[in-house]
């Protein structure tokens, strides 16, 4: 079905559904050592030389607001069996992190136990742009594990493997 470009948001979101995208938790920490964090996959590599990474989130999250503050975060590239974990940050919960374990990295963001791969970023820049900002991140340290990733795709989460049999 062709139809021209709009801002009905149910078109948009059906046409950005037919993209398969890996899922990621982004943390930081606040400058009271309080944790935030939101699922999402609007992340993508942006460089090799340097080695940067963007997400993008929306312009009235408090994790936006935390990682501007912090000027760090973590990406944590989910595994197949973390779609709890997926659930629990994609809410508006302010208790997060009480059930899910993590340690804190080397830039002092949390690190998802179990994630198919973490990578710790500084912050530098920020791109506003619409309802959302872009936040430009140097990785200064990766933990990459030998697991399945959890894939997002036609507002469904899944595995690689069920995509592949479909």
């Amino acid at each position: 079905m062709d139809t021209p470009p709009n801002t009905n948001t149910v078109d948009l979101r059906r046409f950005a559904g037919r993209f398969p995208t890996g899922v990621a938790v982004i943390t930081t920490r606040d400058s009271e050592g309080k944790s935030h964090g939101i699922t999402m996959s609007a992340v993508t590599s942006l460089s090799l030389a340097p080695p940067l990474f963007l997400i993008c989130l929306n312009n009235s999250s408090n994790t936006l607001g935390a990682i501007t503050l912090s000027g760090h975060f973590c990406i944590n590239f989910l595994a197949s069996e973390q779609t709890d974990i997926c659930k629990i940050f994609a809410s508006k919960s302010e208790e997060k992190f009480q059930n899910v374990r993590h340690t804190i990295g080397a830039v002092g963001s949390p690190l998802i136990d179990g994630a198919l791969a973490q990578g710790e970023c500084i912050v530098k820049n920020t791109i506003s742009e619409g309802d959302h900002t872009i936040v430009v991140g140097r990785l200064e340290r990766t933990h990459v594990h030998d697991k399945e990733p959890l894939v997002y795709y036609g507002g469904q989460l899944t595995a690689l493997a069920e995509l592949e049999a479909a």
